[in-house]
């Protein structure tokens, strides 16, 4: 696997300068030395012939070098934090091709122009030292275009990592909305069956109560947020179920609330999930669980207290309900959550409100 990867980004590394149309910054680049470099320096007819020597061949090694270098120097020995190998390489290629462009361009390329740095009779020496300067001034353009292609790819890939960690956020966020705790619904469920079989006169409330939550859970867990007075109307029947069931999970809620909670929206499930831990298991005794609720402005408080310690499989739920919350809405987010010497636990809950408008309520 690790292969793998390494091979994608590889890839990645080494077709960057051509990727998202690139490619077209080089044939700008090409052309401009065909104008600069054999148009404009020529002072014969411009013929196929003339494009070939002054232009094709006149740079072929140069282009080598370049390609060389971006394609896989930067890529396989740079990128790999190898530095030392790639600057002596660097300069290994600098300097032998330079070198032999000047056999290649004696031996092949047929100059149209004259050199007004060199004269016919210069020596190697002489040739070698003018490749020096014209590889360095031009090989400083090719790096500047090649600079700023990885600054735009930088960019693109800050834009792609904040398009990925809001689509994952999403995602947890519909999942924190609609996920339903595996044992607080086969628990749910078999106290149903049990219920119906013992044929207990709460049971038809019991079943409609249980219905109305899962039918709550799959409308607002779709949705950004849900009215407030609809978050608690739901709450206060998941109490009424927890109460319908009590002999089943020795727990007794009970609740206050203080605070208007008109034209007020919140995150759906957010006050049911945090509920819903405390139902996955039978308490071993009568336990009482007291919410305290305080509706302000923009944030709502909940403080919880739990007349007996949470277990560990209660506190690694408690644990994760924070974090994920606190990952979603950030510091608008406050939880925390203390098992205390005289056998309690008290939790304390802030959650973001906002307002909105009569009608986007229900």
């Amino acid at each position: 696997m690790t292969d793998i990867v390494q091979i994608e980004i590889n890839k990645k590394n080494r077709w960057v300068y051509f990727a998202r149309y690139r490619w077209v910054a080089h044939v700008i680049y090409w052309i401009w030395v065909l104008i600069v470099g054999t148009i404009l320096t020529v002072k014969e007819p411009i013929t196929p012939t003339i494009i070939l020597h002054s232009f094709f061949l006149d740079n072929l090694l140069i282009a080598a070098f370049y390609y060389i270098y971006c394609l896989y120097l930067i890529p396989y020995f740079f990128k790999r934090n190898k530095n030392i190998l790639f600057w002596s390489l660097v300069i290994f290629f600098y300097l032998s091709i330079t070198a032999i462009d000047v056999f290649y361009h004696d031996a092949i390329v047929k100059d149209s122009f004259e050199n007004p740095f060199l004269s016919k009779d210069d020596g190697f020496l002489e040739k070698y030292v003018a490749n020096l300067g014209g590889y360095l001034l031009n090989f400083v353009v090719f790096v500047i275009m090649l600079l700023f292609m990885e600054k735009n790819e930088e960019n693109h890939t800050l834009l792609e990592l904040e398009k990925e960690k809001k689509e994952i956020e999403k995602v947890k966020l519909d999942l924190l909305k609609t996920n339903i705790s595996p044992d607080f619904l086969m628990r749910s469920l078999t106290q149903l069956k049990q219920s119906a079989t013992q044929q207990e006169s709460t049971t038809p409330d019991a079943i409609l109560t249980f219905s109305d939550l899962l039918r709550y859970r799959l409308y607002r867990g779709r949705q950004q947020d849900a009215p407030l007075a609809e978050e608690i109307q739901a709450l206060q029947s998941f109490i009424h179920f927890i109460d319908l069931n009590h002999s089943d999970n020795n727990l007794t809620v009970q609740m206050n609330i203080q605070g208007n909670t008109e034209h007020k929206t919140i995150a759906p499930l957010s006050l049911i999930n945090i509920i819903e831990p405390f139902c996955k298991t039978k308490a071993k005794k009568e336990v009482v669980l007291e919410l305290i609720m305080l509706i302000e402005d923009d944030h709502l408080l909940l403080e919880m207290h739990y007349s007996t310690n949470a277990d560990e499989a209660l506190v690694n739920d408690l644990n994760d309900y924070g974090k994920n919350y606190k990952q979603l809405y950030g510091d608008n987010v406050r939880f925390e959550f203390e098992n205390c010497e005289d056998e309690r636990c008290t939790i304390s809950l802030t959650l973001p409100i906002s307002q909105s408008s009569p009608s986007h309520q229900g």
